[in-house]
């Protein structure tokens, strides 16, 4: 039986609850690669999951290495529209220690997708989502953030 998320569409709106992994070394973030854009690693929570939790299933599921939960850096009212579909999402992001190396594929589901380290000061210039991510974690001060966006 399919765990239930916190994910639900209404009419041509979705709204969900995610939970990603911040994971850095060396001033380095891992992010995932699609097409033109890149992602960090994460997704829905599951009902009666804590988001600690679902960050670290969600890193096993994608990348297959073990994880440790750290500070939560981020929480996020995330509202955006992709393809027509309108998104409202809730977003934490926690600073993720991996306890395996990392491997430089990703799994979602059948696809496969590239994983690439970058240097925190060269995210300025990708098309990392969400764009936020790109100024306040190279100078996140270490104190959670409450942060709104509307693209």
């Amino acid at each position: 039986m399919t765990q239930q998320d916190f994910r639900t569409k209404e009419g041509n709106t979705v709204f969900g609850i995610r939970a990603t992994a911040l994971i850095l070394q060396n001033r380095k973030l891992l992010a995932t690669k699609d097409k033109d854009k890149y992602y960090t690693i994460g997704g829905a929570i599951q009902v009666n999951e804590r988001t600690e939790d679902a960050v670290v299933r969600e890193v096993r599921e994608e990348l297959g290495v073990k994880a440790q939960v750290g500070q939560l850096a981020f929480v996020v009212e995330n509202r955006f529209e992709e393809d027509g579909v309108h998104y409202h999402n809730i977003e934490f992001h926690y600073l993720v220690n991996l306890l395996e190396e990392a491997p430089l594929t990703m799994q979602e589901d059948e696809k496969m997708q590239p994983c690439e380290w970058i240097d925190l000061d060269k995210l300025k210039g990708l098309n990392l989502v969400p764009s936020f991510l790109k100024t306040a974690l190279p100078n996140w001060n270490g104190q959670l953030r409450h942060i709104h966006l509307e693209e």
